[in-house]
């Protein structure tokens, strides 16, 4: 049986140096809450740009510089990607299993509903 007074919450403070030094990555917040058209527009322009720049990077550039210019995109989007994903995991663990924040008062808010339909109905009879 579980124990139902006992928070699971992902705490900061409590995760690995690894997870910290992730979730440290600036710059990743307009990409948290970005919608469709930055997933459907710029992310597909931006991949093509990068095939382009990869080719170029991979060209003019001896042999050892180049690979190493090559792997920092991806390396760099992927550590972006990787912080979004926790980001996103860990807000969605946290509401769902983590603490409540809002307190279920059923009484008053039926209490609430029912003064209100009364004052409706009582401004219906007044016209």
């Amino acid at each position: 049986m579980m124990n139902e007074n006992k928070s699971k919450e992902f705490s900061m403070d409590k995760l690995p140096w690894f997870y910290k030094l992730i979730l440290k990555i600036p710059g990743t917040d307009f990409l948290e809450s970005a919608g469709g058209i930055f997933w459907g527009i710029i992310v597909p322009i931006f991949m093509s740009l990068d095939v382009y720049l990869t080719l170029f990077l991979l060209v003019f550039f001896p042999f050892p510089i180049n690979v190493v210019l090559i792997a920092t995109i991806p390396i760099t989007i992927l550590l972006i990607f990787i912080k979004i994903i926790l980001e996103r995991f860990i807000n969605w663990w946290n509401s769902v299993f983590g603490k409540s924040r809002f307190e279920w008062n059923v009484e008053k808010a039926v209490q609430e509903y029912v003064s209100l339909l009364k004052k409706k109905k009582e401004e219906k009879n007044e016209q």
